[in-house]
C-alpha cells in the first residue's frame, strides 16, 4: 500500500551557511518510507540562502523546493529581533510553506534544529495507530556548542527567579524530566472559559500548552483550514506567545484530537527568537554527507 507523502517546512533567512546545512540533512537521513519533501521558505530575497538551500542533498523519495518570499515595503529596513514584527511574519511564512507544499502531510523544523532519523517514521506510525490528524513529538535541548542544555531554568524566560519558578512547575508536571535535557512536549485539555497560558507565563494550576513548531505532524487539509493565525495581541506579545503557541491554540479551540508520541525524536538548539539570552556558545556545522 503506497504511503501518504510528508513535506518538511523550514523558515529560513540571513544564516543558512552556518545552520541551515545542519537541518537540511536530518531531512535527507529520515527512515521514513514514504515520499518526502523538504519546503524550505526563504524571507525575503536572500540570494546567499537560496544557494545555501538549493545545496540541500536529495535522493529517490526526497525532493525539496526552495521558494522566495519578498517582505513588503514596512518590513524591509525593520530593526532586528522585533517580536511584534518577527512573529506575526513567521506565521505567514509557515503558511507560505504549507501552501507551497504538495505533500499529505506537514512538518515543521527550524532552521536551527534537527530532526532524529526516525522522527517523521514515528510521527506517522502514532497518528496512524490511533486515528488522528495531529501528531507531536518531544524533543532534548542543546546548547549551541552540542551539550545538553541542563540549567535549572525555563528556557524562554529572561529573569532568572521566574525562569527556576516556571522550571520547577514544568518538572512538577512531567514536561521538563529534572537533571535531563528531556522535554515531552504536551497539550493538555483546556476547561471552558479558562485562559490559555503559554509556557512563558505557566502558573501550577494552569494546563500544559507546550508544543513547539519542529515537533508537530499534521494532515496538510487541516492546516489549510485552519492556518497559524497572522495576527497577534499585546497580550500575546508580553506572554512570548510564537506562531507554534497560536496553532496548538487553534487546534484546542477547533476541538482538534491529537497525540504524542511519547518519543524525543528532535534536537532543539538554543537562540531562537524566543530564546536568545540562553546563547553562550556555537558549535560547528557539520558539512553535508558528514
Amino acid at each position: 500500500m503506497a504511503q501518504d507523502s510528508i513535506g518538511v517546512v523550514t523558515v529560513t533567512r540571513g544564516r543558512a551557511a552556518r545552520i541551515l546545512p545542519r537541518s537540511m540533512l536530518s531531512v535527507y537521513r529520515q527512515d521514513y518510507g514514504g515520499p518526502l519533501e523538504h519546503v524550505i521558505v526563504v524571507d525575503d530575497k536572500d540570494p546567499e540562502t537560496v544557494a545555501v538551500a538549493s545545496t540541500a542533498p536529495t535522493r529517490p523519495g526526497l525532493r525539496v523546493v526552495v521558494r522566495e518570499v519578498p517582505r513588503p515595503p514596512a518590513e524591509v529596513d525593520e530593526p532586528p529581533g522585533d517580536k511584534r514584527r518577527v512573529y506575526p511574519r513567521l506565521s505567514r511564512l509557515f503558511n507560505a510553506g504549507v501552501r507551497a507544499s504538495s505533500a499529505d502531510w506537514i512538518a515543521f523544523l527550524d532552521d536551527d534544529n534537527e530532526f532524529e532519523p526516525n522522527h517523521l517514521r514515528s510521527l506517522m506510525e502514532c497518528a496512524r495507530a490511533h486515528g488522528v490528524q495531529v501528531a507531536h513529538s518531544g524533543r532534548t535541548m542543546w546548547r549551541h556548542d552540542g551539550t545538553p542544555y541542563l540549567d535549572q531554568a525555563w528556557h524562554t524566560v529572561d529573569d532568572p527567579r521566574e525562569a527556576a519558578r516556571i522550571y520547577d512547575v514544568m518538572c512538577d508536571k512531567g514536561v521538563r524530566i529534572r537533571g535531563t535535557h528531556l522535554m515531552m512536549d504536551r497539550a493538555d485539555p483546556v476547561p471552558p472559559g479558562a485562559a490559555f497560558h503559554t509556557s512563558s507565563v505557566m502558573r501550577p494550576e494552569d494546563p500544559v500548552a507546550l508544543v513547539d513548531q519542529s515537533v508537530w505532524l499534521i494532515r496538510r487539509e487541516l492546516l489549510l483550514r485552519l492556518p497559524i493565525p497572522e495576527t497577534f495581541s499585546e497580550e500575546e506579545h508580553a506572554a512570548n506567545t510564537a506562531p507554534d503557541d497560536k496553532l496548538l491554540r487553534t487546534m484546542l479551540d477547533n476541538e482538534i484530537p491529537m497525540v504524542s508520541t511519547g518519543l524525543a525524536t528532535v534536537r532543539y538548539y538554543l537562540g531562537g527568537v524566543s530564546n536568545p539570552h540562553t546563547v553562550e556558545r556555537r558549535e560547528p556545522v557539520p558539512a553535508l554527507g558528514a
